[in-house]
């Protein structure tokens, strides 16, 4: 294993943070592009997650509840938070989180396996990935224009970023829809370009899906092709596919699958 999902979290939450102490009292309140969420909100609910997860890692109990509506019911018990206090605690909990979870980006513990509620089972080092991939993606495409209501430039996303979020994704497709396997009627490639690129087959048998490196575009009824950057948009449905995955050979087969795919 690496620290590579440490180094995304970092970076990811750095670009979170900074961007929140920016924000005068008015950008806090709007409405951002998460349904029914402000922008103090989405980050609020980092805090809470990152509170949550380091709860689990210690052995703490956590609540019997699916991840949303678990966001909903934490986010809802602190909105009457004020904005010091909700960027405060993200920074504490971030602080803290990174420190528990840098030993669990190495043997042994880097391949123990544990459920994260009803998202499916992972190995502890994915913890580190999936913060990457939530913080990242929250700000991207739920707080920032042109998406979100708040007008910042940030540099555009690197390897650092996109490299631990799209892990998570690909390690998300078998298991966070325990029906997506239905939509999965031939094997496809995806073909993912930019920082982070990777290559892989993703194909169902006995309702089970893998997703594997690419050996043989021959492999695949028909090859997808998006940006890594794009990938966290369309695969989470913030924004639709079709403008952004191209699609070359079966395009029943992929289309199928893409209007399925759901990821959190």
């Amino acid at each position: 294993m690496s620290l590579a999902g440490i180094s995304g979290m970092r970076a990811a939450g750095g670009d979170l943070i900074d961007t929140a102490r920016s924000l005068n009292e008015g950008e806090w309140q709007s409405p951002s592009a998460a349904a029914g969420w402000s922008v103090q909100d989405v980050v609020s609910h980092v805090g809470c997650l990152l509170e949550l997860l380091q709860a689990a890692v210690r052995g703490e109990a956590v609540p019997d509840s699916g991840i949303e509506r678990l966001n909903e019911v934490t986010v809802a018990g602190r909105r009457d938070w004020d904005t010091a206090r909700t960027l405060n605690n993200v920074e504490k909990q971030l602080d803290q989180a990174i420190t528990l979870f840098i030993p669990l980006q190495e043997a042994p513990m880097a391949s123990v396996e544990s459920p994260m509620l009803d998202l499916g089972t992972y190995p502890l080092h994915a913890i580190a990935d999936m913060f990457t991939f939530d913080m990242t993606t929250h700000l991207r495409y739920d707080i920032l224009a042109p998406r979100g209501p708040i007008d910042r430039h940030l540099p555009t996303l690197d390897e650092a970023r996109l490299g631990p979020s799209v892990s998570w994704l690909l390690g998300g497709i078998p298991k966070m829809q325990p029906n997506l396997a239905a939509h999965l009627t031939a094997p496809l490639a995806l073909h993912l370009t930019g920082p982070g690129a990777r290559n892989v087959l993703i194909r169902a048998q006995a309702g089970v899906i893998s997703v594997d490196p690419l050996r043989s575009p021959d492999d695949a009824a028909a090859t997808l092709t998006s940006t890594t950057c794009d990938l966290l948009a369309w695969s989470t449905t913030r924004l639709p596919w079709s403008t952004l995955v191209t699609i070359e050979g079966d395009q029943s087969a992929a289309a199928a699958f893409l209007d399925a795919i759901n990821l959190i």
